[in-house]
Order: structure tokens, then sequence, then C-alpha cells
């Protein structure tokens, strides 16, 4: 018997393998299979050597063993896996630059919660952040890489708004 004979291994193996960087809960929510059986086929295939982990912040990151991430992909790929910052992220490319409370109208974010993401993504030296007056202005600091990424991995993040932003990007 080959690993992924199995149809519940294999087809969690498919969603590691087609969205990188993902975390256990989200495996759990797509395969739509008790929790213990996706620990139990993760670990099968870690064991066989057909996935790998890495501890991001918090989360367990799954990655296909076949497959080879730089660092700072994976970092990009692991800050774009987060809703809220993926959001913000594309909401600034299509900007240009904001300020905060323009971002937070716009989005339906608390002032205090977007706050915090700006600052994550300042540390994290994706998003830029200049001064003018009183006011503080966002903006991506490289646009191409996240473009580049979010398109690479398109169908990983079942988000529309991730849909709708590729869907104009292509047609320009």
């Amino acid at each position: 018997m080959q690993p992924l004979d199995l149809d519940v291994r294999r087809r969690i193996y498919d969603i590691v393998k087609n969205s990188p960087g993902i975390h256990f809960r989200e495996i759990q929510r797509r395969a739509q299979v008790a929790t213990g059986s996706v620990d139990y086929h993760l670990h099968f295939l870690h064991k066989n050597g057909m996935i790998k982990t890495e501890k991001a912040g918090r989360f367990l990151r799954y990655y296909p063993s076949d497959t080879t991430f730089l660092e700072e992909d994976k970092e990009l790929l692991n800050l774009l896996r987060q809703e809220r910052v993926r959001h913000i992220l594309i909401y600034l490319i299509g900007k240009k630059r904001a300020n905060a409370s323009k971002i937070a109208e716009d989005l339906g974010y608390t002032p205090s919660n977007l706050s915090w993401y700006l600052k994550f993504m300042a540390e994290k030296n994706i998003i830029i952040q200049k001064k003018k007056g009183r006011f503080r202005f966002y903006s991506v600091k490289d646009n191409k890489k996240i473009i580049a990424c979010l398109l690479t991995h398109k169908s990983s993040f079942l988000d529309t708004v991730v849909d709708r932003f590729i869907e104009a990007w292509e047609l320009e």
C-alpha cells in the first residue's frame, strides 16, 4: 500500500500541496475530517517525508517536502495566510497609500485592532509608515512581491477579496 492510497490522506496531502503554509485548523476545515484523523494523517505524512512543518508565531504551518521556499517567501506567505493582514495589504496596494482612519472605515475594522495590525506589519517590514503633518500614511513596501505571491497561490486563499483583486490585476 502506498502512502497516498487512502482517499482521506490524499485529500489532506493535496490541501497542503496546494496551500503551502496552511495551518492545522484550516486543513481540518477544508478536508472536513475529524481533528484526530487529520492529526493522524498529518503525522503519517510528516513521518514519511511528504510534508514538513514549521512553527510560525503561534501556528504550526505545513509545507510539501518536494517544494523549496526561501525564508522570506515563507514569511510573506505566512503573513498572507492571515485574513486581516491580507485584506489590509490588498487595500493598500489598491489605494497606493492611506491613513489609518480611512483604512479602518473602509475595511470596517476598529481603530485599535487596525493599529495593532499596522504596527505588526511595520515590524515585519512589509509596510512603510510616513508622517505628514499630524497624520500617518501607510503604503506597501514591495507591491510586486505581494502581488506575485497572491497570483502564485490565489487558489489556496479561498477569499473573494483575493479573487476580485487578481481579476482586476489581470485585466490591467
